[in-house]
């Protein structure tokens, strides 16, 4: 597994199972998104037989790389989902994000403890007049506008100008937490098998080139599957300094955890760690030709001193603090930016993902949703809009890989451009109609 901070102590194992020819369900992908099914599925329904299949190990993909964000935020501004879909439908998905963030956490303290889950929200600051208009814009019922004054009452970034601030977001540790999901799923008799990788197949799948019948079917490999042109894998990088003196937090504050985030273009996220750390991701590897995976792009060095050169411009006060782990993993990004839950009844086979980076939340709600589908269980989480939506395909190549690196080019310079200028980018204008948020 790629050598994450979450999974940095100890990483976890599981007693190979053996083999069966046949389950209820067979579940191919061992991160939240499959987990999280078998979860729901055994929940509903305990006579069921149900097996995991993860081609590495537990947590290999992004469920073990993320920034450990339970965030009710969507990649989709609320303005264009209106939009998309009209008002009750927008409703629906925002209520079911913030119940899901309390299910999680309801999980986590009976049987999660040590993954550190703390629903205390997330800010998002401005260090320029360009991002501060941009936050006004967004201030709704559930975000309020914060003065500079109070962003530093809460937290002391340098240069800060204001924030917008949403109580429905957790900080946790995930790869804890998704371990402990494992262990309870395996004390219920849900069979985990690592080391196996599985496809699909008429009437089951096919693992390590042995045929398994399965009445029902879900792939949950989110960037590990087939994209095709449905959606690409985007790579986000993290950093996370030693721990932190107290002396050091107090300094900070963010006494509370709630997790923080700079309204820059160029996606930036962070969090204090339950064992005292700053941890910062962000994007900025470039996306590889042909929708291909590429374990290099996890570890590119200009992008993770980058993150820590910006941690340090937010916090003056760790210039002399060492980063001790810088990691990577990829998301899949839809050519809208939306998740999709695929479910064909007939053939008994379905499909999550398409996250965005916002996979923990996102992860368990698609994982929700979709054993109501299965189990036809009277939930009005079988009427979000992203169930069976006709998905939009990104662009053929080569136009993909110039368009999406471009646009991530262009988002670094219209940041620059921001903070040289304090107006918004004019390159913005540009690329912002194109992303399709």
């Amino acid at each position: 597994m790629g050598s994450s901070l979450w999974n940095s102590d100890s990483p976890a194992s599981f007693t190979k199972s053996e083999l069966s020819k046949s389950y209820d369900v067979a579940i191919i992908g061992g991160g939240f998104s499959g987990l999280w099914s078998a979860y729901h599925l055994i929940t509903n329904n305990p006579t069921l037989d149900i097996a995991i299949f993860e081609a590495e190990e537990i947590g290999f993909g992004a469920s073990g790389r993320n920034g450990g964000w339970a965030s009710s935020d969507y990649p989709v501004y609320k303005s264009t989902l209106l939009k998309r879909h009209g008002i009750e439908k927008t409703e629906l998905l925002f209520h079911s994000l913030t119940s899901s963030i309390d299910e999680i956490g309801e999980f986590a303290r009976a049987h999660a403890p040590e993954s550190g889950f703390v629903k205390a929200g997330t800010l998002t600051f401005a260090r320029n007049e360009a991002q501060l208009q941009r936050l006004r814009r967004l201030e709704d019922e559930n975000h309020r506008l914060l003065s500079a004054h109070e962003v530093l009452a809460r937290i002391n970034i340098k240069g800060v100008l204001g924030g917008l601030f949403n109580d429905h977001c957790a900080t946790i540790q995930p790869y804890r937490l998704l371990i402990a999901l494992a262990r309870y799923l395996a004390d219920r008799g849900v069979r985990i098998h690592t080391k196996s990788f599985a496809t699909p197949a008429k009437d089951g799948i096919l693992v390590n080139s042995s045929f398994v019948k399965s009445s029902y079917v879900i792939e949950a490999t989110e960037a590990f599957g087939k994209p095709g042109r449905d959606f690409i894998p985007f790579y986000s990088l993290m950093v996370a300094t030693e721990p932190l003196a107290d002396e050091l937090w107090s300094e900070i504050g963010n006494q509370e955890r709630f997790t923080f985030a700079e309204g820059s273009h160029l996606i930036n996220y962070a969090q204090r760690t339950v064992d005292g750390r700053l941890a910062i991701g962000g994007r900025g590897a470039t996306y590889p030709y042909g929708s291909r995976l590429d374990a290099r792009k996890e570890s590119v060095a200009s992008v993770h001193e980058r993150l820590r050169v910006l941690a340090r411009h937010w916090f003056p006060v760790l210039h002399d603090i060492r980063f001790t782990h810088s990691w990577g993993g990829a998301v899949a990004i839809t050519r809208d930016w939306e998740p999709f839950l695929i479910w064909n009844r007939r053939e008994g086979i379905g499909k999550i993902g398409g996250y965005v980076g916002d996979g923990v939340t996102m992860s368990y709600l698609a994982a929700k949703t979709l054993a109501g589908e299965i189990l036809e269980i009277d939930s009005p989480l079988r009427k979000l809009h992203f169930i069976n939506r006709k998905i939009r395909k990104w662009e053929p190549e080569p136009l993909r890989y110039l368009g999406v690196n471009s646009l991530v080019k262009l988002s670094a310079i219209a940041d620059r451009e921001e903070s040289l200028t304090g107006r918004a980018s004019v390159v913005n204008r540009v690329i912002a109609p194109l992303i399709l948020r």
